[in-house]
């Protein structure tokens, strides 16, 4: 049989692109491009990588920021156990008048002398906080040295020692980074601290505004604020900082409790709308007197949250409010450094005895050190 060989018609053109493969290649390359359904699915995988990426990012963030406040209180710490070493004694705390307290003209006026629960502020420098006399202990002389010898004027004069100016020194250290960067409040600018000198054992209200005692050993009886009881100067409710008001002084052979268990500095409790505001933050952080703002005592530590505040519709200064606790802006709970240089963290739940026992120097109870 004869195999015929069958030719196109010339008029019959071949398809164009399949002898050069142009047309695979045209298909292979629109094969590439996105339809919307997948592109979709694109958008939705990267949204659910981010939101499980954020929580992430904002937890590390967390966990700097709360070291940061840990080396924070370690530096302050240092700095006392330093001071201690050079002056046989810890950083006194505030004090309000003086004990050689003077009229404009010069002579003694025993109505700015601090037995005689004057307030609310020292007549020189030589009654401002632990935190201003530990400056020089932690590379702080530039502000330290702002201040000046000026006389012990009461009533107090006007930028006496050139406290408004120290005042206005903003030292990063006493901020802590979780709850706000270093800021200055009111007209003035003055400074603040989130770091609160341990003053032992409180008899009273723990919160100004809530009329509530704990009852012994957490609280009852209630006694004034500048009283030697609530200056840590009496045996079993003595703290760290003390009240300097007839002389006394804090050495580091006064913890009986050992200064691994005695807490010497910790992060303040201060309601989130009350920054600058607070009973517990409303005076500079060098000169404040014997007060909440730059001292704490014994009651257990709150989160910011969990402390008061002005309910709405009352303004934000509605009423002031004088909280006596330590506590943090941290989601779990606080530092607190101790006599010993160290610094720990704690739950807000940690057992209120442990706490006040932490707190106090000399009530010779046992802690167990596992519990810590």
């Amino acid at each position: 049989m004869m195999i015929r060989k069958v030719s196109l018609p010339q008029s019959i053109a071949p398809i164009e692109g399949l002898a050069d493969g142009s047309l695979c290649k045209r298909s292979r390359a629109a094969s590439k491009a996105f339809t919307l359904v997948e592109l979709l699915v694109v958008i939705a995988i990267i949204g659910v990588l981010v939101g499980l990426l954020l929580p992430a990012v904002q937890s590390a963030r967390e966990s700097a920021r709360r070291m940061q406040c840990s080396n924070n209180l370690k530096q302050i710490c240092l700095a006392s156990a330093n001071f201690e070493s050079s002056w046989k004694k810890l950083p006194e705390g505030p004090v309000d008048g003086h004990q050689k307290a003077v009229t404009s003209g010069g002579t003694p006026n025993t109505s700015g002398y601090p037995e005689n629960n004057v307030c609310c502020r020292a007549a020189n420098r030589d009654g401002w906080s632990a935190q201003y006399k530990i400056l020089p202990y932690m590379e702080g002389n530039n502000v330290y040295d702002l201040a000046t010898d000026d006389p012990p004027t009461w009533p107090n004069v006007a930028n006496n020692a050139n406290e408004d100016v120290v005042a206005q020194s903003l030292v990063p250290t006493f901020y802590c980074p979780t709850r706000r960067a270093p800021k200055g409040y009111g007209s003035s600018k003055f400074g603040r601290t989130d770091y609160a000198g341990c003053a032992g054992f409180y008899s009273g209200r723990p919160d100004s505004t809530v009329d509530f005692i704990p009852q012994a050993p957490l609280g009852a009886p209630a006694l004034g604020t500048r009283t030697r009881d609530n200056g840590g100067l009496n045996y079993k409710s003595g703290g760290a900082i003390i009240w300097p008001g007839e002389g006394d002084k804090r050495t580091f052979a006064d913890i009986r409790d050992g200064t691994t268990f005695s807490i010497l500095f910790a992060e303040k409790a201060l309601h989130q709308s009350q920054h600058g505001r607070d009973g517990g933050d409303n005076e500079r952080w060098n000169n404040a007197g014997w007060d909440e703002c730059v001292l704490r005592w014994h009651f257990p530590p709150k989160h910011d949250n969990q402390t008061i505040a002005p309910a709405a519709p009352q303004p934000y200064d509605a009423f002031t409010n004088w909280n006596r606790y330590f506590g943090a802006s941290h989601a779990a709970g606080l530092n607190a450094g101790f006599c010993d240089g160290s610094v720990r963290f704690f739950a807000f739940s940690v057992d209120a005895t442990l706490w006040k026992n932490l707190c106090v120097v000399d009530d010779m109870e046992v802690i167990d050190g596992g519990s810590l």
